[in-house]
């Protein structure tokens, strides 16, 4: 059941373990800073001479430090003030912080991460303590002989003191870069958990805005019961919760509850109910929507199902007034939000402030018919991205911005990274990075004589080769060798039991595992990245350190990543088929065939792999510059690319630079519009205010009397397999007026989420918003349409979508917040969401979804209106299948089945899915002429198929529950009857009516045959339904 009960503490968490945690982490602080302090009446060497001596080349290099800083006794004396004060204050400090992570940070996984960082700090410790060892051992080997032998055979056959001594040096340099491999990260990794800690502590705690002022609290409620009249429908609960899905990372015994008879939740199914299954969860509605007798789905496309939908809801405007759900996505959802928008009323303030509505002057069944101002206003507005040469500079503008924070903003990430390690190899000599400068080449006389006289020029220059630090593969090996040694006994002893390794081994082997791969990235792989780069520009002249060079590279990478950008994306080619959907022979020669557009396949992944190569080959090149030449910077620079990187990073909007912004303007432009009484006298279509009335979900969506209640369908992005299944890293996600979400996320209210959101998340929780995040077909995450580009939109800033407030999240924030530990709401979505669009990892348990393209999940939106569980639906198919069949319509009911449990058939006498086929339909006289248009003419474009639902279900009040329904399929195809008008345009446009849905700048003639095509198939489903 609902409940609103008081606030529920996140965790227990021990107070003892809080300040120890903090004892710790202050401890440690404050021995750091003593030990940093080097007050006079300590003796230790130079901080350059310690770290130089952990990464000596031999022993001859040791006492050469020893000797320069002071002597060994120095030494030993900071190797005694290492361990007494920087070792215990580091690893005191570590371990602070890491315990305090796993104390209080929000998510399971981050606190298994800090839990690994703890456990990791004392093998740091550990590392350092081995390698002082080691260098207090050579250090008395070079006291007892500072100078070294002097023996004539010394060089060629070392003694054993030498030999010693150079072992120890060895070692210590082993440990060493064990030591700094997983320092590095751990203090990064420490550093984010303090400051992400304080920063939750020191602002407003979260807390979940109720939409309902009769609440004290918001009310959570869960969908795992019965979809009967419960009292959470009764109540409106603020936030739904699904079933819980637990993750691969945590323990067993917590996927279940104590007592199965018990569980935790007060609303849990009970466990005798063999009848409560998944399919019927998965078909829990939100409280207020009822099984209804007629449901209305439109498909995907873009301007051409727009087109579409709009003639054939012209056609079925009774039908459609009979309905109760009109499910919209992507084109199909242009054509709802319009009927929505131009049937709500103005939403106004009167001189005192008082709000009023004015109503509009269409009604439902006159908005957008034949003749009327608002279908005139989408005429004229059907290039709606870009007509005018302004709106294509604006376009152009639009995409160049996005570009340009985007590549701006890993530019700044990589040179920092290059910043950091010119600091790190600079202070660590595991490389020398003087041999990564070009250096001039000595002038060297000879006595040979040249056939054409020639003078040495000045400027000759060469490059050393590349020099690894002496023995740096040894630790990488050996931890290997650890990880393997480690497994193989560990299997050895398992081998006589049933029970496999335990997880904590797993753990141990891929944490060592993972120190050998850090240690090769930084003691092997960066070192030959750097040098590779500098070996690059020296072979193509660039020399200076001025960038010059690196500029051009940038400049080819910008302009190689927006046409690579425009040709995987926009670019399409026509292709000639048969029916049959196979090639058609050279010339069209083998038979009838179609013309379809198509995209250019391999070669589009060719192209989209060479752009993403060419740009990561930018990015090292500026990070091995930076690693070489920052220290020659000028301070300002140096102070200031780091700070801009941290101020814009958390300043700059990365979805306000998007292009889905621009796209929800322009669509606002050309379907934001309602029938008014313009200046003159006369009635007219009057668009939308897009600065003053930005006509939020609600109140702008809720359901118009006499017109059925408009869902606009997308999806949301969500990568883990607790949630989804391989292929399709998406899950169903709506927008609607009562509730936003979907039965993987759950579902809030959208009032509570509007007053939750922060002003800026809020844009997106508009109704101009949701018909622009349901037809965001170029998104970085494209669910069953995940293609191989994904990654290149990301990077170019190429991408529609929004990231919006994430349900379940809000239901933890409902249930214990206000809540410290919890994060806030971003304010600004930050260049780590940015990233994460560029890696593809999406979780279910962050604070923010992206959403994009219902079509990513279903195109038609038939999954979600079976949900909704109507006895009849209509489907208006206008997505742009390649013939021969319905493939969008098979997958939609393969969806269904594998999602709700509903079958779908088509085996009616007279129904026949082979009817939709081109070139099904009987030939037109005279064939000879009319062959081209023989060939792409359907049998009929209506098809009647049965519904059957897994449960019975009670369609409307006080009739008989039944599993039966039926489904209207009306599919975008020509037949032979057509109106000649439309005939004739067929014939000409070869491409009509699929035209590609990348082509979204229809002229005149585009839209009247589409919206008439609409007509036409819609009135042939009236006459069937009427016939049937």
């Amino acid at each position: 059941m609902a409940n609103a009960q008081a606030r529920v503490k996140l965790r227990d968490v021990p107070g003892w373990a809080v300040w120890l945690c903090l004892f710790g982490l202050a401890a440690g602080l404050f021995m750091i800073l003593w030990y940093a302090a080097d007050p006079p009446f300590r003796a230790r060497p130079s901080q350059d001479g310690e770290l130089l001596l952990q990464f000596p080349t031999n022993a001859d290099t040791a006492r050469a430090i020893v000797k320069e800083a002071g002597g060994s006794k120095l030494f030993q004396d900071g190797l005694v003030l290492d361990w007494r004060w920087f070792i215990p204050g580091y690893g005191a400090a570590l371990a602070g912080a890491f315990g305090l992570g796993y104390l209080f940070l929000y998510r399971k996984s981050t606190r298994l991460w800090a839990r690994r960082a703890l456990f990791l700090t004392p093998v740091v410790v550990a590392a350092d303590c081995v390698e002082n060892i080691f260098l207090w051992k050579a250090l008395d080997r070079i006291k007892a002989d500072p100078d070294g032998p002097v023996l004539p055979w010394a060089g060629v056959l070392p003694t054993a003191s030498e030999r010693d001594l150079e072992r120890n040096l060895q070692w210590a340099t082993y440990f060493a870069q064990v030591k700094w491999a997983l320092v590095i990260p751990l203090v990064a990794a420490a550093a984010v958990v303090v400051v992400t800690l304080y920063c939750r502590r020191v602002q407003d705690p979260s807390l979940l805005q109720s939409g309902r002022e009769d609440h004290p609290r918001p009310v959570v409620a869960h969908t795992n019961r019965p979809a009967g009249e419960t009292e959470s429908q009764r109540s409106h609960p603020d936030v739904i919760l699904p079933p819980a899905a637990p993750h691969d990372w945590e323990p067993r015994p917590e996927w279940t509850a104590p007592d199965p008879a018990k569980p935790h939740q007060a609303q849990a199914q009970d466990p005798a109910d063999k009848t409560a299954t998944r399919w019927r969860t998965r078909a829990y509605q939100p409280p207020g929507r009822q099984p209804a007798e007629v449901g209305f789905c439109v498909s995907g496309g873009g301007i051409r199902s727009a087109s579409i939908t709009l003639g054939a809801l012209q056609a079925l405007r009774g039908q459609l007034l009979q309905a109760d759900y009109l499910v919209a996505v992507s084109g199909g959802g242009y054509t709802a939000g319009a009927l929505q928008l131009a049937l709500t009323g103005a939403r106004l303030r009167d001189a005192d402030g008082n709000p009023s509505v004015r109503p509009g002057l269409a009604e439902p069944a006159d908005a957008f018919l034949p003749g009327s101002q608002e279908e005139d206003h989408i005429r004229r507005h059907a290039k709606y991205l870009a007509d005018t040469p302004k709106e294509r500079m604006h376009a152009v503008g639009a995409v160049l911005r996005g570009m340009a924070v985007s590549f701006g903003m890993l530019a700044l990430l990589f040179a920092v990274a290059g910043q950091f390690l010119n600091v790190f190899y600079s202070h660590l000599p595991l490389t020398d990075l003087r041999r990564f400068m070009p250096q001039a080449k000595a002038f060297a006389p000879t006595c040979e004589v040249p056939d054409v006289p020639k003078c040495p020029g000045s400027t000759q220059m060469f490059l050393p080769s590349l020099e690894w630090y002496p023995n740096a593969w040894h630790p990488v090996l050996a931890l290997f060798g650890l990880a393997g040694l480690v497994s193989v006994g560990a299997a050895f002893v398992g081998a006589g039991t049933m029970k496999s390794r335990p997880a904590w081994l797993r753990s141990i082997v891929n944490t060592i595992v993972a120190m050998a791969l850090v240690v090769a990235l930084i003691a092997v792989v960066l070192p030959a990245v750097i040098w590779f780069f500098a070996w690059l520009a020296l072979e193509q002249g660039v020399v200076q350190n001025d960038g010059s060079g690196l500029s051009a590279l940038a400049a080819l990478t910008a302009v190689a990543t927006a046409v690579g950008t425009w040709f995987t994306v926009v670019h399409k080619t026509v292709k000639e088929v048969r029916p049959d959907g196979e090639k058609a022979g050279l010339f069209g020669k083998s038979g009838p065939s179609l013309v379809v557009q198509v995209g250019t396949g391999w070669m589009k992944v060719v192209v989209c792999w060479l752009v993403l190569l060419l740009v990561a080959f930018f990015y090292l090149a500026l990070m091995s510059w930076a690693a070489v030449y920052a220290d020659s910077w000028d301070i300002w620079w140096k102070a200031g690319i780091p700070i801009a990187l941290i101020v814009l990073a958390f300043v700059i909007d990365q979805t306000t630079f998007s292009l889905h912004p621009f796209y929800r303007q322009r669509l606002a432009g050309a379907f934001a519009v309602r029938r008014a009484v313009l200046k003159d006298g006369s009635v007219g279509a009057l668009p939308y205010d897009y600065n003053h009335e930005p006509t939020p979900l609600h109140p702008y969506a809720q359901r118009v009397a006499g017109f059925p209640q408009v869902v606009f369908a997308a999806s949301a992005a969500i990568s883990l397999r607790n949630r989804t299944a391989p292929g399709r890293p998406a899950v169903p996600f709506t927008f609607a007026s009562d509730y936003c979400g979907g039965p993987d996320t759950g579902w809030v209210r959208t009032d509570t989420l509007q007053n939750t959101a922060p002003a800026l998340i809020g844009r997106d929780l508009t109704v101009q918003s949701a018909i622009a995040v349901s037809g965001a077909a170029f998104a970085s995450a494209m669910g069953t349409q995940t293609m191989f580009m994904e990654r290149l939109l990301a990077l170019s800033n190429v991408r529609l979508g929004t990231w919006v407030p994430n349900p379940l999240y809000l239901a933890e924030l409902a249930k214990y917040g206000p809540c410290r530990i919890m994060p806030r709401l971003p304010r600004v979505r930050r260049l780590r969401y940015q990233l994460q669009e560029l890696v593809g990892w999406y979780s279910d348990t962050t604070p923010l979804l992206l959403c994009t393209d219902g079509g990513h999940f279903d195109n038609l939106g038939l999954v979600e209106t079976l949900r909704l569980r109507c006895r009849t639906i209509y489907v208006i198919d206008s997505s742009g299948d390649t013939p021969p069949l319905a493939t969008t319509l098979a997958q939609a009911v393969t969806l269904a089945y594998e999602d709700l449990g509903v079958k779908i058939t088509f085996e009616e006498e007279g129904q026949n899915l082979l009817d939709l086929v081109p070139g099904s339909a009987r030939p037109l006289p005279p064939e000879t002429p009319m062959a081209a248009l023989n060939a792409r003419f359907s049998a009929s474009c209506v098809v009647r198929g049965t519904i059957e639902y897994p449960e019975p279900v009670e369609f409307s009040p006080g009739t008989p529950a039944d599993t039966k329904g039926t489904i209207v399929f009306v599919k975008a195809s020509l037949t032979r009857e057509m109106p000649y008008e439309l005939l004739s345009y067929a014939l000409r446009e070869k491409a009509f009516p699929r035209q590609a849905t990348f082509d979204q700048w229809f002229d005149h003639a585009q839209f009247d045959a589409y919206r008439e095509l609409g007509h036409y198939i819609g009135t042939q489903a009236k006459e069937a339904i009427s016939a049937g």
